[in-house]
């Protein structure tokens, strides 16, 4: 099994982190403008949609919320054969705000989502610090958002949430 981890420090206290990388119901940019779905309950879902809630492109199950420290859920790409991973975050106060700690573990080798993951926390963690500390991203982060937006229409079948939704309640993303 691959573990692999990723860090940034973020000027901002360990809650305001929280509260950016829990936030429901609305579009969150540095999670490429999805919208996550979820009520932190340990055993409940959590999911990243679409704004208008008709694609899930990350879909799981929480197995541990504590605010405002740590965030532990199952994490699989809909629409890949690949099992199941492990998403840990783990914020903790520092004398600049908060170290934001991502471990993604219990890849099964090199896999479509590792290859996809490995590359897209760094990036995440910065928008997320971007978007903390100065309340924006980048044009090209908000120019890409409206591109995916616009292309929606392309999407495969197998990210409708109605669909996602069946294969959840067949085969759940647990923890292992």
């Amino acid at each position: 099994m691959i573990e692999k981890v990723f860090a940034i420090e973020i000027g901002a206290p360990p809650a305001r982190v929280w509260g950016e990388i829990t936030r429901t119901g609305t579009r969150c940019r540095p999670m490429f403008g999805t919208m996550l779905v979820t009520d932190l309950r340990p055993g409940g879902p959590i999911r990243w949609r679409s704004l208008d809630g008709r694609f899930t492109f990350v879909a799981g199950e929480v197995v541990e919320a504590e605010a405002p420290r740590l965030l532990v859920h199952t994490f699989v790409f809909p629409n890949l054969p690949d099992a199941p991973t492990l998403v840990r975050w783990e914020l903790v106060p520092t004398a600049k705000g908060t170290r934001v700690t991502v471990t993604h573990s219990r890849f099964d080798g090199e896999t479509k989502t590792y290859k996809a993951v490995v590359t897209s926390w760094v990036q995440i963690l910065d928008l997320y610090r971007r978007e903390i500390e100065d309340g924006d991203v980048p044009f090209g982060t908000k120019l890409k958002l409206g591109l995916m937006g616009a292309m929606s229409f392309m999407l495969p079948k197998s990210l409708r949430t109605d669909v996602v939704e069946e294969k959840l309640r067949r085969e759940p993303p647990r923890a292992g």
